[in-house]
């Protein structure tokens, strides 16, 4: 009986090992290089006319439901309205790279201004 219990024991230790050591093999790393790779990546992206951005979800009384949120400088936002913003893309938080067009169009929102996507895709970060 001592024997089947040691088993045991000694089977769920080892067992439980083995799980952690693959758990800590799947942590994301950021090597030097594939940081090195996602700023080429990031670079070239731009260079083709996309800017990264934020996907914005809101609630609020006279505000447009969804924004995409921009960066503009190191620190400041800036927000723009996509009047054909595809299903897909319409989850808070998601984080895409897009290319618009302004349109000369009265604001549906006080914070962001009107624009006709022209392409969009998942951006990962």
């Amino acid at each position: 009986m001592f024997s089947k219990i040691g088993i045991i024991i000694f089977s769920s230790i080892i067992f439980s090992c083995g799980v952690g050591q693959n758990q800590s093999q799947n942590i994301e790393t950021n090597s030097p290089a594939e940081i090195e790779a996602k700023k080429i990546y990031n670079k070239a992206k731009m260079a083709e006319g996309y800017l990264p951005g934020r996907i914005i979800y809101s609630e609020l009384a006279d505000d447009c439901e969804y924004t995409i949120q921009l960066k503009d400088g190191e620190k400041d936002f800036y927000y723009v309205d996509p009047i054909n913003l595809n299903e897909n893309f319409k989850r808070n938080g998601q984080t895409v790279w897009v290319k618009f067009g302004g349109l000369g169009r009265m604001n549906r929102c006080e914070k962001a201004a009107p624009v006709s996507i022209i392409e969009i895709e998942n951006r990962d970060e």
